[in-house]
């Protein structure tokens, strides 16, 4: 797949000056219209990861200019391309600077980054680092509650471990995944691919608990569509599986396995 067209804003130097040398962890921040949130949470993360890229998904807004504003290299897709291609932009980026991990955070405010405080810690434990919003679930909206706990579920089957937020985007990632992992999505289908893809290779994933916050801000959740693109990701990993290691086990609360008889 080609690259989609990037510009940077403001464009980094052509060294690496202004580094304390090699980047070692990278916080990447994909926006879409987020001129209102995105300065308030580059700023509150930046006193725990200074270095901090935010992708701009082709924003028809100032996202961009409130990101640089705050702090943040911005790194600005010239069209909208899907939260996915975002993502991948951002994770070449820290390949390419000799990252060892990358954590994601969404722009909207939904994610605290006081909540790094607690996750930052566990970086060296896992390769997948999922934040957990369902342990806070009363808070969720019912019907993202009820659509988030149906897609773990069937995650967890896919992965053969217990998943419990698949569908968060305040993760972590180790370098060695980002490298191994080949993800093809474009959209939110990309969270969920490289979970079940990181799984089946023997990647280290775990939980960590955050807050969930909800306000005025817009979803870029297409129900239609995305719910469409995570059923093709999740029928092509299961029939991925039954053809090469048959009927998948189903993961218990207790975090063992139930295999699947037909």
């Amino acid at each position: 797949m080609r690259s989609p067209n990037v510009a940077f804003f403001p464009r980094p130097p052509q060294t690496d000056v202004g580094y304390r040398g090699p980047m070692k962890g990278l916080l990447l921040i994909p926006a879409l219209n987020e001129e209102f949130s995105i300065g308030q949470v580059v700023r509150g993360a930046k006193t725990r990861i200074p270095d901090i890229l935010v992708v701009d998904d082709g924003s028809s807004d100032a996202t961009q200019t409130a990101a640089a504003s705050a702090g943040a290299i911005v790194l600005r897709l010239e069209t909208n391309m899907g939260k996915g291609e975002a993502l991948k932009v951002g994770f070449r980026y820290a390949l390419a600077h000799n990252c060892d991990w990358v954590v994601t955070m969404d722009g909207d405010g939904q994610h605290d980054p006081q909540d790094l405080d607690n996750f930052l810690p566990l970086l060296g434990r896992y390769d997948l680092l999922l934040g957990n919003r369902m342990e806070d679930e009363a808070r969720v909206p019912l019907l993202r509650r009820a659509a988030n706990l149906c897609s773990s579920r069937i995650v967890s089957v896919l992965c053969g471990q217990r998943i419990f937020d698949s569908q968060t985007g305040f993760r972590s990632y180790k370098a060695a995944v980002l490298r191994q992992v080949s993800l093809n999505g474009s959209h939110y289908d990309l969270e969920t691919e490289v979970i079940i893809k990181a799984a089946r290779q023997g990647f280290r994933i775990g939980h960590c608990r955050i807050k969930t916050i909800y306000g005025r801000e817009v979803s870029r959740f297409k129900n239609v569509r995305d719910s469409l693109r995570f059923l093709r990701v999740a029928v092509k990993s299961l029939l991925a599986l039954v053809s090469s290691e048959g009927l998948p086990a189903v993961p218990e609360e207790n975090g063992n396995s139930r295999v699947i008889r037909s």
